[in-house]
């Protein structure tokens, strides 16, 4: 099942359970003779739901984290606001980032260091995206492309090539 469709799943989880909670004390209230108004049980459906959804909006990045290989780097984090969201325009949410496992860092034949950078979206996969680092000439090459000046401040060419890293992968 893709991300979207899990997602969907435990929020409808989520407005099924809060239902049968909700059913069951407004009936006992019902028995205890008092009478509640009949709005509150698809209001507390209805909240549950956006409730929930708003939490797995702001915990995906930290459970994502979690889940990266041990040691693994964030290069980079992608926030966002969404129009059906407008709390994010106040709290844009993490909806990508970047990462770098160092244990996956090899030499090449040539004196570079090649690295696997993760490509991580919240509803898309992950994609691993090749890359060759020229450590002592201050150059990144992407898979398939031409060697180009590693800018200033690039958190990828910073995790790679870093003070005391290039001699130590082989």
């Amino acid at each position: 099942m893709t991300g979207i469709g899990t997602e969907l799943l435990g929020v409808i989880a989520v407005g099924i359970g809060m239902a049968a909670l909700l059913y069951a004390l407004l009936h006992a209230s019902r028995k205890a003779g008092l009478t509640l108004a009949p709005w509150l049980l698809p209001a507390g459906i209805g909240l549950s739901m956006i409730a929930y959804s708003v939490w797995s909006d702001y915990a995906w990045y930290p459970r994502a984290v979690e889940r990266l290989p041990q040691g693994a780097e964030v290069l980079l984090v992608g926030r966002d606001s969404q129009p059906w969201a407008p709390w994010t325009y106040l709290a844009p949410v993490e909806v990508r980032f970047a990462a770098l496992d160092p244990a996956r860092i090899v030499q090449g034949a040539d004196g570079t260091l090649q690295a696997p950078i993760m490509l991580v979206e919240r509803r898309g996969q992950t994609i691993l995206v090749p890359q060759d680092f020229d450590c002592a000439g201050g150059r990144i090459r992407p898979a398939r492309g031409d060697w180009t000046p590693a800018a200033d401040g690039d958190p990828a060419f910073a995790a790679v090539c870093g003070a005391g890293k290039g001699a130590d992968h082989g």
